[in-house]
């Protein structure tokens, strides 16, 4: 009698994808730098879904650097003071960070610092002479430096930005960023957050591989990056399942597929930073199979992945081939990285989906990139028309 899964050891396959991408995060060091009350707390707290810069919570690397870090959270930010203080204070300041970053370097690369923060208060309207300086200094460590104007309450492209902008900084970007809503008159509504997905996506682009993954699972600020970092995986997994069809598998052996794509979903939801939910993915998978059965679903799932396709009335009883299994699988990932991001923009507006408007989205993502032929993730949110409930 041929192999199928139950329920429950697929859900196991999701679990064991999940904790192995858990095991690939790599690390991400960020080392911020601004003076005190420039608002880097407040940034670094909202652009990671952990807490890291609560009060109290840093621990000191040198007199003047704090780490925030915690377990098992793949980031660390290094706090570090700006140009505050006299002459000789400055000058241990500017030694520190560079002793900081030459010994780090000497350690695995995933232990290196990896992107320099350097913010300014866009209040202030100044930067000082002796920051450019230090900018400069900071070239020579050859690590890419981002300059966050924070507390930026206009998005329109200040005099001031474009005065930063005209100074050819040694800087790779400047970001004008409001990481909290701000109230700038009594009369008229908060100034909202604003230029946080900016800021992650460039500096994501400016990280090394080793520290990629984990700032894309621990950033909170761009659903849109997180569905890049998974589409990346998404193509090793679509070239296994043709691996699995490279000989035309029997239909009844199609339960072999699905063991490589409830790993793949396990995978994905581990880069969103999800926790493994049992109930959400057994309720996810039971909506594909069309069955609430906890024993031979299997097959039932991928059965009900290939009616979708156009002719697939010949392949249920017949066989599945290598175009066939990538096919399935490539629109079972984008279906799933689209309703990931559904979830997670809901969750940061405040809003419950259930699990049913969930399962009820999945299947109808999943049967439009099929249809669609679409191989890459939507631009524009595709959502299905919500169900109407007619009383009599």
């Amino acid at each position: 009698m041929e192999k199928d899964y139950s329920l429950d050891e697929l859900v196991s396959q999701f679990g064991d994808g999940y904790r192995e991408a858990e095991t690939e995060l790599g690390q991400c060091n960020v080392l911020a730098i601004g003076k005190t009350g420039v608002g880097k707390s407040t940034l670094i707290n909202a652009v990671f879904r952990e807490k890291l810069a609560e009060t109290g919570v840093g621990r000191p690397i040198t007199q003047g650097i704090r780490q925030y870090t915690k377990s098992p959270c793949p980031i660390a930010v290094y706090d570090t003071p700006g140009l505050e203080l006299s002459d000789e204070q400055i000058e241990r300041m500017t030694l520190e960070v560079s002793e900081l970053i030459d010994s780090r370097r000497l350690l695995d690369p995933k232990e290196h610092i990896h992107v320099i923060w350097y913010c300014i208060n866009y209040e202030s309207r100044r930067f000082e002479h002796k920051e450019e300086n230090w900018l400069k200094l900071l070239e020579l460590k050859d690590i890419p430096v981002i300059l966050v104007v924070t507390q930026t309450t206009t998005q329109k492209r200040s005099e001031f930005i474009q005065t930063l902008e005209a100074m050819n900084l040694p800087v790779t970007q400047v970001v004008p960023v409001l990481a909290e809503a701000k109230e700038v008159h009594d009369d008229f509504p908060a100034v909202q957050p604003h230029g946080l997905d900016r800021l992650v996506e460039i500096t994501f682009d400016l990280l090394p591989e080793c520290a990629r993954e984990a700032f894309i699972r621990e950033q909170i600020a761009s659903v849109n990056l997180k569905a890049k970092g998974a589409f990346k995986y998404l193509s090793g997994y679509v070239a296994s399942s043709a691996v699995v069809g490279a000989s035309p598998i029997p239909f009844s052996d199609a339960p072999l597929l699905m063991g490589v794509q409830t790993v793949m979903l396990g995978h994905i939801t581990a880069i969103f930073g999800l926790p493994f939910d049992r109930g959400f993915i057994a309720t996810l998978l039971t909506a594909i199979a069309g069955t609430t059965g906890a024993t031979a679903i299997g097959r039932s799932i991928v059965g009900n992945l290939v009616k979708f396709l156009p002719g697939a009335g010949t392949l249920i009883g017949g066989a599945i081939s290598a175009s066939t299994a990538a096919s399935l699988t490539l629109a079972l990932g984008l279906a799933y990285i689209e309703l990931l991001k559904v979830y997670m923009k809901a969750q940061w507006r405040g809003e419950t989906l259930s699990k049913k408007e969930l399962s009820r989205i999945f299947v109808y993502l999943y049967k439009d990139y099929l249809q669609s032929g679409r191989k890459t993730p939507s631009e524009e949110p595709i959502l299905p028309p919500r169900e109407i409930d007619i009383q009599d």
